[in-house]
């Protein structure tokens, strides 16, 4: 076998003694790979990280949804709640309805009170063990979160009040600013540079 006839060689002859190179430098550069890992892929196990941190995560994802659902209050107007009184007996609810006058039932230096709120012609008795909000009145629209019994009461554990605004049909101030009205402000004169608001 002449040179020039076989140009593909590179100019190695095939002896034995090149082709065992050849091998030893394939098992070398094997080893290296295998040393740096460059052979494996991250792809050949699982990730136990990420495997523990996604069931972490779905376990408390499940507990605040099935915490939340438990903990559901529902809302209903007086009227509502007595249509669905069978489905809403032994609920927790909250139940908005104007306070019927004539129908507060408490002593002083007690706790315990009760009334009725009504809605379009129908009632629920409320009974509430604690002190009333200081803006509770007979004839106000309230607010009353508890638990409802099958007798249309509920027993109340909040009331709410809903305070009318002050500001509410009021005539706008003259000054252009906050009328204080009868609620103990001093009167400024607004051409006194030195009157303090």
């Amino acid at each position: 076998m002449n040179s020039s006839s076989s140009s593909f060689d590179n100019g190695r002859d095939g002896s034995v003694d090149e082709l065992l190179d050849d091998e030893l430098l394939d098992e070398e550069l094997l080893a290296d790979n295998l040393d740096y890992g460059l052979d494996s892929s991250p792809d050949d196990g699982p990730q136990w990280g990420m495997i523990i941190g996604v069931a972490v995560a779905l376990v408390a994802i499940s507990f605040l949804v099935f915490d939340g659902l438990q903990n559901e209050t529902y809302f209903f107007d007086v009227h509502e709640a007595v249509e669905r009184i069978d489905e809403l007996a032994g609920q927790t609810v909250r139940i908005r309805g104007d306070v019927q006058p004539g129908t507060y039932v408490g002593e002083d230096g007690q706790l315990r009170s009760q009334f009725d709120i009504t809605s379009k012609g129908e009632f629920i008795t409320v009974v509430y063990e604690r002190p009333l909000p200081d803006t509770f009145e007979e004839d106000s629209e309230i607010v009353a979160q508890g638990l409802l019994d099958d007798q249309r009461v509920l027993h109340a554990d909040e009331v709410l009040v809903k305070c009318p605004s002050r500001y509410e049909g009021a005539p706008p101030s003259s000054g252009g600013g906050y009328d204080d009205g009868d609620y103990g402000a001093p009167p400024t004169d607004s051409s006194d540079p030195t009157a303090q608001r």
